[in-house]
């Protein structure tokens, strides 16, 4: 088996779930239904050994306190366990934060960048990824990746890297997009996967894959996560 082939297999399966959940009319079930279905698709990946959880971050900042999507913890991490599925963890603790969306917009990206920051600000020594999944997108991909750094060559069709351009949403770490529109680039894809660049000289600018499907990158990073 080419894993290649099973990660298309995944991206296919993740939006077909997310299609069948929009007969589901209460929407925070319906969201609920999605983030319970990726945790699970991310568990499988590594053979059940890891654990996904969703909860609250505890934040000197109440007002970004809000129920996380989903959750990866370092381990050995203090839990405020107050059901099997809802816990209470420090923002040090966390290894990656997961805001999932079906449709993102500007103001989700707006309001998890600020979000993002806070978490971020509450860690003295450790800071947990900040990422987004989104099923798609509410903008052109060429709009939503300039706002981190990329311009697209309509003669070309191509996205190259302008480090003048000001990075919108600088606190978000990663963004995985599994739209499986056709959209007019090179790629024919509406999907990308971009993630901030955390080498030691690293200007503040975001690697941009080509790789198909971009759940193979999304899966790819959480592997790197668990292995530092």
């Amino acid at each position: 088996m080419k894993f290649k082939e099973y990660f298309t297999y995944t991206s296919k399966l993740l939006n077909a779930q997310s299609e069948v959940a929009e007969v589901i009319e209460h929407l925070p079930t319906r969201g609920r239904v999605r983030e319970y279905f990726i945790k699970d698709i991310i568990e499988k990946h590594f053979g059940n050994s890891i654990k996904i959880h969703r909860g609250v971050v505890n934040l000197d900042n109440v007002a970004y306190e809000g129920q996380i999507d989903l959750i990866l913890a370092h381990n050995n991490s203090i839990m405020a366990s107050f059901t099997p599925e809802d816990i209470g963890i420090d923002a040090e603790d966390c290894k990656l934060i997961l805001e999932v969306k079906t449709n993102a917009t500007t103001e989700d990206f707006k309001a998890f960048n600020e979000r993002a920051k806070t978490i971020k600000e509450n860690c003295l020594e450790r800071r947990p990824l900040c990422g987004m999944f989104c099923y798609k997108i509410n903008l052109l991909k060429t709009t939503i990746l300039k706002r981190f750094g990329y311009e697209y060559n309509r003669d070309t069709l191509i996205y190259f890297q302008n480090d003048e351009t000001e990075i919108d949403y600088p606190f978000i770490d990663f963004v995985v997009c599994i739209d499986q529109e056709e959209f007019d680039d090179h790629t024919n894809t509406a999907q990308f996967f971009i993630r901030k660049d955390s080498s030691e000289f690293s200007t503040g600018t975001y690697d941009l894959s080509e790789n198909f499907p971009s759940v193979e990158d999304f899966i790819k990073l959480i592997k790197s996560i668990l292995e530092t």
